[in-house]
Parts: C-alpha cells; structure tokens; sequence
C-alpha cells in the first residue's frame, strides 16, 4: 500500500507521517513484527520503571485507576445489548489490573498480553486467564468469543491496528458485541497551543507526545471516527477525559520540568474524586462529552459495534 503523506516528522530515527490513504499520523516504514515483538516481549514494561502511570497500576495508591475502571464499567454496561452475557476479553492485558476489577465485579474474563514480564507478574499475583502471546497469535490461542473486547491503549503500538480490528470483528465478538478502545488524542488544538506559545522556543519538546517505536499511530477525535469507520464499526458512544495540556497552559509546565508532572496528575485526581464523592456522574459525563465535541482531553474512549 503506498503511503502519500502531507507532513512529516522524524524523531528516534523513525520517520511519522500524516498519511492522506491512512487518514491518521503514523510511522513510516513501521517496524517488522519480529522487531515489535521483541521489543514488547523483552523491553517494554523493563524500561518503564520510573513511569508512575505504569507501575501504579499494580496498587493504584491514589485510587485513580478504580475510580477510571468504575467509569468504563459504567458505560460498558450502558452500551451492552440486553441477553448478553458479561464476558470481556483484554487485548494487551499489562498487568491484569482492568481484568482484575472486571473479575471482582462479575464478569467472565480473559486476556493476552505479549510482555513477558507483565504476564509472569500477573502469574504470580492472580489466578487470571491471560495468555502469553502476540496479536498476531489471537486466532490460535483458543479465545472464545465474549460481548466485550477491550484494548486499553492498545492500538497506537501496532504495526497494522486494521487487522487486529479485522479480527476482532470476524472471531471475536459475539453477535451484537461491542469494542471497548482506549487510546491517546493526538494532533489536538491544545497541543499545537502549546507549542505556538510555551514551547514555542523549545526545539526538542516540539511534537513532545510523538514517542516511537512506543507509539506507530497517532489518532485525534476526528480521524479516529473515520479509521473505525473504514474498519467497519459504528460508534455508539465517544468520551473523553481531563485535557492534561490546561496544566502547562497554566503555568505547571510539566513537559519541560517532568518534576511537576507528578503534582498535576495529582490534581487532576482530586478533582475525579470531588466528582465521585458527590455521585456527580451526570455532570462528570456531560462534561467529557463537550470536550469531546471540542476535540480535547487527553485520552479518548470509545464504544463502538460492528456495522
């Protein structure tokens, strides 16, 4: 497939893209799958030890990952067609934290993870049924289809995120099932205001959240509707969460000074928990929902079905 691109960026030797056939930022050429492979089976989770929104998952101190798992779970449910049974599949399992809380609450769970790392911590930690293995193993690994798949920030590490789709689609969810993505906005106003203004001088931090071979996709509000739209899903639900970029804008410049990064996640944590504690859901949703209208927040999450 060739790849006419408007822009490119290159950072880490790798050359990222806003592809006109695509419709989305992506790197290119992407890395082999035995390159990806190894990297994610040797080095991902080894090299993220000082990564707080990492290795906090493992006993979320601040209760911020309850308190997301809770939202998820609360518009999974919403969006579950009636007769369904509560069986969930995780794509990218990390540390088995979200297939934990689904357990706690019910529901039947399965998972793969392609770390060896996290998967023999997740061995060791729960009696989990998450298997050790690669997206391209999905069809082989002896899944049954579920209401459910999830992939909590999944997408932008993959080397063809339409084939896993693809899969998804065919093998599977059960009929009248529904997918569950989580994934970084990218190429958003917020960021492109950062960098005409408080980063402006900043030669390095220019595209600060461009990350490969972390990250090989880069999706912003607008173009993701249109990549699910060609893998041939429906939308059914679209959210977001806090814009993380109104902390630098405010002065907590966080992308500069990484020292501070760990006071703005805090904040933004209490301002997720005055909302819980009040059982603000309505409000908290209607406001993600008009940033999401907007095109802000820093991740984006979304239900959608197959067409």
């Amino acid at each position: 497939m060739d790849h006419p691109y408007k822009e490119v960026i290159s950072k880490n030797d790798y050359r990222i893209i806003n592809c006109e056939s695509c419709g989305y930022w992506h790197v290119n050429p992407m890395p082999t799958n035995e390159e990806l492979n190894l990297y994610y089976e040797k080095k991902y989770y080894e090299t993220l030890g000082d990564n707080r929104s990492m290795t906090d998952k493992l006993d979320d101190p601040d209760g911020f990952y309850r308190i997301q798992y809770e939202d998820r779970l609360r518009h999974i449910t919403k969006n579950l067609c009636d007769g369904l049974p509560r069986s969930i599949l995780d794509i990218g399992a990390g540390y088995g934290d979200f297939l934990n809380f689904m357990k706690t609450a019910g529901w039947e769970t399965q998972g793969l993870e392609p770390s060896r790392h996290a998967y023999e911590l997740i061995k060791e930690r729960d009696a989990l049924d998450v298997r050790f293995g690669t997206v391209d193993e999905l069809t082989d690994l002896g899944f049954n289809p579920v209401s459910v798949v999830t992939l909590n920030n999944v997408l932008e590490h993959l080397n063809n995120p339409q084939r896993v789709l693809e899969i998804v689609r065919e093998y599977l969810l059960l009929p009248k099932g529904i997918v569950f993505i989580a994934l970084p906005n990218d190429f958003n106003v917020l960021q492109d205001i950062l960098m005409q203004t408080i980063l402006k001088g900043n030669r390095d931090k220019q595209h600060y959240w461009v990350h490969p071979p972390e990250h090989l996709n880069y999706w912003s509000h607008k173009t993701i509707r249109g990549f699910l739209k060609r893998c041939s899903f429906e939308i059914l639900y679209f959210t977001t969460d806090f814009p993380m970029e109104f902390f630098p804008l405010m002065g907590e410049d966080y992308i500069t000074r990484p020292e501070e990064g760990r006071n703005a996640h805090l904040k933004r944590v209490s301002f997720e928990k005055h909302l819980q504690e009040t059982m603000s859901e309505e409000f908290k949703d209607s406001l993600y929902s008009s940033f999401a209208k907007m095109g802000i927040g820093r991740d984006m999450y979304i239900i959608a079905t197959v067409e």
